[in-house]
């Protein structure tokens, strides 16, 4: 079999098999696809409902009230927004192919690449998600509020601001950010809450945010998932042994052996905390015109209220190779992975965020 035909036979199948990688290493992705929020569909942009309004107002019926006004509120916002699309190539430069010994050699290379360019994907999308820096993905929705000026219609902005709900200004999902302080219908925006550092008072805002925010939440569940950066996440492992409670995850040496061993987690009040190594405080800061000093950022995430899209003909799907000796080329063969997503939080409500100032 030649080489071109071996990439053909065997590469589709390298990438499906580290497509399911992806989702588990992530908390949030691996989160929604096992609670069916990873939506596969079709079609041209992806549309999200909200609800909005009590929908009619209630009557009390007594001895001398009988009629029932039937005025009907907007029930439903529709909102509407862009796929990000992207495309990265596999390339496999014959320079490099004709100095391999043996097929045995080609065959591992084309699989050593072909993994190498499925990582490099997954790491940038993941970055982007957590972050919104990523330059070739400004397509893709983002949680870092800090961000704006994305460049999909509907996710311009980042999905959590840093700030208090009376100060959240930016519009997320083409609609503006409002505190219905009146009738307590009409609300857009996150929870969030500054804390004075892990060791001081963390824990007590993080309890805070979450009982608010799972108020608003019709599921039993609410927040479940905490991500921050790895330095945080060492911090928050020492507050939370000072303060005396779980130590985190354990496993015995059966468990070990059976591989079943896990990165970090420490669970606090029902909320298990990852880290994401793209979440620094230099990085989140930079995306924003004028971030000021925050830093010690946390998502505290509830994922019944986000959703991840994926169009089911263009989920890291990839093309065959094809020979390209193109003028002003070199010669390799090529092939393209197209993934064509969007991360959308449908009820920010029910998300928090916090940092320190």
């Amino acid at each position: 079999m030649g080489l071109l035909e071996y990439a053909n036979f065997t590469v589709p199948d390298v990438v499906k098999k580290s497509i399911p990688g992806f989702y588990a290493k992530d908390p949030l992705l691996e989160a929604l696809r096992t609670k069916n929020k990873v939506i596969r569909s079709g079609g041209t942009n992806v549309r999200v409902p909200r609800i909005k309004s009590g929908h009619s107002d209630i009557t009390e019926l007594n001895g001398s009230n009988l009629e029932i006004p039937l005025a009907k509120k907007e029930t439903f916002d529709f909102v509407f927004g862009d796929w990000a699309r992207f495309v990265k190539p596999i390339i496999l430069p014959h320079i490099d192919r004709d100095r391999l010994q043996n097929n045995e050699d080609k065959k591992r290379w084309v699989n050593d690449t072909t993994s190498a360019v499925m990582q490099s994907f997954h790491n940038a999308v993941s970055r982007q998600i957590y972050v919104g820096d990523v330059g070739n993905l400004t397509g893709l929705g983002t949680l870092n509020g800090f961000k704006t000026g994305l460049s999909s219609s509907g996710f311009q902005n980042g999905a959590l601001q840093f700030e208090s709900k009376t100060t959240q200004s930016t519009q997320y999902m083409n609609l503006t950010r409002r505190n219905d302080a009146v009738n307590d219908e009409d609300n857009w925006h996150n929870q969030f809450l500054e804390h004075t550092g892990f060791a001081v008072d963390y824990l007590s805002k993080a309890e805070e945010l979450k009982i608010t925010a799972d108020s608003y939440a019709e599921d039993s569940e609410g927040i479940s998932i905490a991500v921050t950066s790895i330095a945080n996440h060492v911090a928050i492992g020492d507050a939370l042994r000072v303060y005396g409670t779980n130590q985190g995850i354990m496993y015995r040496p059966e468990d070990l052996e059976a591989g079943k061993a896990h990165k970090t987690i420490f669970v606090i009040n029902g909320v298990k905390y990852f880290s994401n190594r793209f979440m620094t405080d230099d990085r989140i800061r930079a995306v924003s015109g004028g971030a000021g000093t925050q830093e010690d950022y946390v998502y505290l995430l509830n994922p019944n209220g986000i959703q991840y899209y994926v169009n089911a003909g263009n989920d890291f799907r990839v093309t065959k190779f094809t020979d390209h000796t193109m003028h002003g080329n070199m010669d390799a063969d090529v092939a393209y992975v197209f993934l064509e997503s969007q991360l959308a939080v449908q009820n920010p409500l029910i998300q928090a965020c916090s940092c320190q100032f």
